[in-house]
């Protein structure tokens, strides 16, 4: 089940993968995949199973089919770390890139190991969308406009009555912004204190199970 919101005058509908889709501009949104983390780890002579970047682009491929999507932008650690970038990895982003035009803008881990020469547009600065803005960190409270974010990885705590504890990315929708879950298959999470979200005005949609569902807050 998809979530819609407004946002600037415009319907986003938040999908149970951890990407956003904005129908009237055929564009997707996704954020932290960080592509090459678990070869990045191998080489550090950790054993991490090989195989989630390749998972991660399958996975975004096929959603942006599945919604006819002719733009993906991606809000920022698109990349892990240096040791990641193998040639396999280079090779599989440049068909995918050719496949489905891509845009970058650049995250923290991004900025200094971007390579060059792949058929994708990286911008290093928030980029105008109309109305939107994409960028990887999200703004502060107060900023005019309305921004699509990442880097955060957020996550909520959901408690039961008999005292068991789950821990869930989640979307946050502040007034001024939307701040995506981690995409990425190897991804940590920060996990936001839900009181700190009430008292911010935030909505909190939660992923699960093919779904996604609004989260109660109290302030």
């Amino acid at each position: 089940m998809n979530l819609g919101i407004e946002a600037a005058g415009e319907t986003l509908w938040l999908l149970p993968d951890g990407a956003v889709w904005w129908p009237a501009a055929r564009t997707l949104f996704a954020a932290d995949l960080h592509l090459g983390k678990g070869a990045a780890f191998r080489v550090q002579g950790q054993a991490v199973p090989a195989g989630s970047s390749a998972r991660t682009l399958a996975r975004l491929e096929a959603l942006a089919t599945s919604h006819g999507a002719e733009r993906l932008v991606v809000l920022g650690d698109f990349w892990h770390s240096a040791e990641g970038l193998t040639p396999a990895l280079l090779e599989s982003v440049s068909d995918f890139a050719q496949r489905l035009p891509t845009v970058l803008v650049l995250g923290n881990h991004d900025r200094r190991i971007h390579p060059p020469g792949l058929p994708l547009q990286a911008v290093s600065t928030a980029l105008p969308l109309g109305p939107l803005t994409a960028a990887h960190e999200p703004p502060p409270p107060g900023m005019p406009g309305f921004t699509l974010a990442g880097h955060w990885h957020p996550a909520v705590v959901i408690a039961s009555r008999a005292g068991d504890r789950l821990r869930r990315p989640c979307f946050v929708h502040y007034p001024h912004a939307l701040v995506l879950p981690a995409f990425g298959g190897l991804t940590g999470a920060l996990t936001l204190r839900r009181a700190d979200l009430a008292r911010h005005g935030a909505q909190v949609a939660v992923l699960g199970d093919g779904a996604l569902h609004w989260l109660p807050l109290r302030r």
